[in-house]
């Protein structure tokens, strides 16, 4: 505990003493406190939820948790007497947060149901799980390292994931020093890393204001450019909804893609953005969700669009299309890759 010693007494006149223990039992010990009230973890809100020993295709993740918003942190325990280098612990963290991207959301899903989460549409806001979703497509995984002894290694390690991190993930660690005596536990908790965290967390609250239609229409420069997205936002408000997700997801500004799930379905086909160049453009959405990378039902909507669905997907600028022709081939799609094809 920083060479420091907890000491504690009872009533104003009694000795001061060292408690009887100042030591987790185990590593198992310091998940189970910290998975029983996961806001103990910096940058971690009420209503979160939390699981020990989550399955990945690199190991069990100590704790896993998702945050009322979709953030999806991971959680690696560790004592000072456990031998392992530093270097080692961050290294298996990040082993945890690819292995969730690789494995893919579906994958996710079921290890958390198996672990007792329940349902992720019962943890974020309105039920909106496509977060979580876009947050492991992306790779958008929040790393922690609680200790019950935050070293010099690992502050220089923490201060360098920061530094080759981008601005939407957090890396912190978290000592939580431990004592016991008879019926009375005490955490004394400390963290490296939080005000880092909190400058990041500010940019990324700042950077990810999300498009309206109204912004993003109004962020095209090109005439045509509107005229072609407000004549695919006209025929999507008329096609029909069998699903109950929005027809229309926005992205973050001003880099974020505007996805037309045509009928209310979870996937879409395709999605629009604004380029570099202030030009409308559109992709094939064959390469965003793990469960369809490169499934044979983009085929036809790949061919339309010049490209291959085996291969990564390119933008193309909107005003170049046969609108009328472009959206009966999106609108097969969308219903062959929800199934919803007789």
């Amino acid at each position: 505990m920083d060479g420091r010693s907890i000491l504690i007494r009872h009533g104003s006149s009694g000795s001061w003493i060292e408690p009887e223990t100042s030591t987790y039992t185990d590593e198992a010990h310091l998940q189970e406190l910290l998975a029983a009230d996961p806001t103990r973890i910096p940058g971690i809100s009420q209503g979160s939820k939390a699981v020990r020993e989550l399955p990945t295709s690199a190991g069990p993740i100590d704790i896993c948790i998702i945050s009322p918003t979709g953030d999806i942190t991971v959680v690696e325990c560790k004592l000072k007497k456990n031998s392992e280098p530093r270097r080692m612990v961050i290294g298996q963290v990040i082993d945890y947060a690819s292995a969730i991207r690789i494995d893919g959301f579906d994958s996710f899903r079921q290890n958390w149901i198996a672990k007792d989460g329940g349902e992720l549409s019962e943890i974020v806001d309105d039920g909106e799980i496509e977060t979580i979703e876009r947050n492991i497509v992306n790779g958008v995984i929040h790393l922690c390292l609680a200790v019950d002894q935050i070293d010099d290694d690992l502050k220089r390690l923490v201060e360098y994931l920061y530094l080759i991190s981008n601005d939407s993930i957090s890396v912190s660690a978290l000592q939580l020093a431990y004592a016991k005596h008879g019926d009375i536990e005490i955490l004394i908790p400390s963290t490296y890393g939080v005000e880092i965290a909190q400058t990041k967390a500010s940019k990324r609250i700042s950077s990810s204001e999300h498009w309206t239609w109204e912004s993003f229409i109004s962020s095209l420069i090109n005439p045509e450019d509107k005229l072609c997205a407000i004549e695919l936002k006209r025929r999507l408000d008329e096609s029909p909804s069998t699903g109950t997700y929005p027809k229309l997801w926005l992205g973050a500004k001003p880099k974020g893609g505007v996805f037309f799930h045509i009928h209310g379905e979870r996937y879409a086909p395709f999605q629009l953005w604004i380029n570099n160049t202030g030009r409308l453009v559109l992709s094939g959405n064959w390469s965003w969700w793990t469960r369809l990378k490169n499934d044979s039902r983009f085929s036809e909507l790949a061919n339309f669009l010049g490209q291959n669905h085996l291969e990564s997907t390119r933008r193309v600028v909107v005003a170049d299309l046969d609108l009328a022709k472009f959206w009966n081939v999106a609108t097969d799609c969308d219903l062959k890759i929800n199934d919803k094809t007789s």
